[in-house]
């Protein structure tokens, strides 16, 4: 049951990051546009446009990635829910020694 869920919730993630990027493209399309639209006039805030083209690089390559691992997920599955498995046992086994260690500095305070 679980492997099905996971593919089908990896599957509308596909969904969200094809929407995104899209929308990651529009962003680099319209910095563009403004970059040579503010070409030759004064002051020309180009850098504004820059800043905006790289955004959008930043989102389409962190998208990309999330595209990459959602891909893993749905061809490999159990490896992936074993992989998930150990992610949270370590985070559960770091919280523990965490909240053992604060309380061992508050009662050496008291």
């Amino acid at each position: 049951m679980l492997p099905t869920t996971l593919t089908q919730v990896v599957g509308l993630f596909n969904v969200f990051v094809g929407l995104m990027l899209t929308v990651s493209m529009l962003l680099m399309g319209a910095g563009i546009l403004m970059w040579g639209v503010r070409l030759g006039t004064w002051p020309t805030y180009r850098t504004e446009a820059i800043e905006l083209m790289e955004w959008a690089v930043g989102i389409l390559f962190t998208l990309i990635l999330l595209l990459l691992v959602s891909q893993f997920v749905q061809q490999h599955t159990a490896a992936a829910v074993s992989v998930l498995g150990i992610i949270v046992l370590g985070v559960v086994a770091w919280l523990a020694v965490k909240a053992s260690q604060d309380a061992t500095a508050s009662t050496e305070e008291h």
